[in-house]
């Protein structure tokens, strides 16, 4: 294996290769971010499957770089050459001291499929069950946490124009380290079917491979081998059939129920994690999986009342509690863009809605900020735009938002309007009551306030300072010129005075520096641009 130094120098050559040599000399080309965006990929796919993992990683980070360059990390297939036959053998021996003999009635020594981090041979138990083997990549896991490691160096080492991209480098490779971590343990997936079967036992459309938990480690999943139609293929669909429709609006609602109901939902739902068999919707490929709390829930639901009643106050509260700021947010501005980007949504009805371009929009507005959002909000904003374009290749008509809209309010789990309870309610008519009571002698104060004189208004300016700058520098500028022409005028009585006995070599000092004034006034006003 290569060592830290030789794979640093290898990863920067390639990416020179590429042209991204540019970025320590200069500033990032604005004439060719789509091209720059395509050569990245390219320099991915030639460094190898670690960097084609970390490609897709970065990939469901909308708010890690531009839209161009998530754009084109979604396009990394991950797939890789096969490995030998003999480390799945090895590895199984290793992790569970058992041979593969003595476990399985026959393995199919041609894999499956061959990913970046792993192998997929089908199987079957002595018992009987038809199995797939899925085997991590020998050495995958030391070389990918390097990878990234080395990666985040270079990033760290580029310039600020570079670094300008993200909104915090350093926390942001920090979170894919310990995202690969887990998707590295072949249990954490394990345990994650066990609770997305369990949450969706009651849905008769929605069904995942049963995972077995004595033949599962860190490197090593056995589980249920799903036959059916793979990758969403709709010839096949027709074929068997099937109603498109009746499948794109089944697969949004138990996304919507996997979301607000459960809090858990699939981190990946693109058309090769996607079997449909016997009238189900057979998830697989659990290695990255959202998990939102009670709190993100909460506030997805304030953020849909936000939009149902117009209110961009609520809304820029709500986007300001659930980011992460790494600066002071000038509130005002961050207020008016709220306000533009709210326009766009205003005129138009729920189920209108762009799902994919709601959520880039907020990203892009928290971005603009420096403002990180939550990583299972980004999850979600990544999982529900790859669910908008597999929903629409299957069916081009359907709309996500009509679907979410007819779902809010036919389900018990969310509900666009507060619950009242009988208690809510008590203590919000007291404090009516008590208000009401006050109102009557408010006024009076206020009046008496009116009638004898002592009513102040005060009014806060918005960037108050910078704008008394300005002012003060106008009335400097009037009163410098009052001055000028004092001098001139004073000067020329001077000379009026002093005609008869000469002229007067003061009159002429005094004359001269006003005329100096006059002219270095002149010059300041045209280079501040305001004349």
């Amino acid at each position: 294996m290569k060592s830290n130094r030789e794979r640093l120098t290898e990863i920067a050559s390639v990416l020179a290769s590429y042209g991204f040599g540019h970025i320590y000399r200069t500033r990032v080309r604005t004439k060719h971010k789509e091209q720059d965006a395509t050569n990245l990929r390219l320099a991915f796919e030639e460094l190898g499957p670690s960097f084609i993992k970390i490609g897709q990683i970065i990939s469901t980070r909308q708010d890690l770089l531009p839209p161009s360059y998530i754009r084109e990390m979604s396009k990394l297939r991950d797939d890789a050459p096969p490995f030998p036959y003999d480390d799945i053998r090895r590895i199984f021996e290793e992790d569970f001291k058992e041979k593969l003999e003595d476990v399985f009635e026959w393995i199919d020594e041609s894999p499956l499929a061959s990913a970046s981090v792993a192998q997929v041979h089908r199987a079957r138990f002595h018992t009987g069950e038809d199995v797939i083997i899925k085997v991590q990549r020998p050495e995958i896991e030391e070389n990918l946490l390097r990878d990234i490691q080395l990666f985040s160096r270079i990033v760290s080492m580029a310039p600020e124009t570079v670094k300008e991209m993200l909104v915090d480098a350093k926390a942001a490779f920090k979170e894919i380290e310990e995202t690969t971590k887990r998707e590295l343990d072949f249990r954490n997936e394990g345990q994650a079917l066990v609770k997305f079967r369990q949450l969706n036992q009651e849905l008769d459309a929605v069904a995942a491979p049963k995972p077995f938990l004595n033949y599962t480690s860190k490197r090593v999943l056995v589980e249920d081998h799903i036959e059916g139609i793979r990758g969403l293929n709709l010839q096949k669909i027709r074929e068997e059939g099937y109603n498109k429709q009746d499948i794109a609006e089944k697969l949004v609602y138990s996304f919507l129920s996997q979301i607000f109901k459960d809090g858990y939902f699939h981190g990946d739902p693109h058309p090769g994690n996607l079997i449909i068999k016997e009238k189900q919707i057979v998830f697989i490929d659990f290695g990255i999986v959202g998990e939102l709390s009670d709190s993100v829930k909460e506030d997805l639901i304030k953020l849909m009342r936000a939009i149902v009643f117009e209110d961009t106050d609520q809304l820029m509260n709500l986007l300001l509690q659930m980011a992460i700021t790494k600066q002071k947010v000038d509130r005002f501005a961050f207020s008016e863009d709220i306000n533009d980007f709210y326009q766009s949504y205003i005129s138009r009805s729920f189920g209108q809605i762009d799902l994919s371009t709601f959520f880039a929009d907020v990203l892009h507005v928290t971005h603009k900020y420096k403002m990180v959002m939550p990583n299972d909000f980004i999850l979600l904003a990544k999982a529900l735009t790859i669910l908008e374009g597999v929903v629409s290749d299957i069916h081009p008509d359907i709309n996500i938002m009509q679907i979410a809209s007819t779902y809010i309010k036919a389900s018990d789990d969310i509900s666009l309007i507060d619950s009242i309870s009988k208690d809510k309610l008590k203590i919000g008519l007291y404090q009516l009551m008590l208000d009401s009571a006050k109102l009557p002698s408010s006024i009076k104060k206020a009046l008496d306030t009116l009638n004898n004189g002592r009513m102040m208004v005060h009014i806060d300016l918005v960037h108050f300072e910078e704008k008394w700058r300005e002012v003060n520098k106008m009335v400097n500028r009037l009163v410098f010129a009052l001055i000028v022409a004092a001098l001139i005028l004073a000067s020329s009585v001077i000379f009026a005075i002093s005609e008869g006995a000469g002229v007067s070599f003061f009159a002429i000092v005094i004359f001269i520096g006003a005329g100096v004034m006059a002219l270095w006034l002149l010059i300041s006003i045209i280079r501040s641009g305001t004349l």
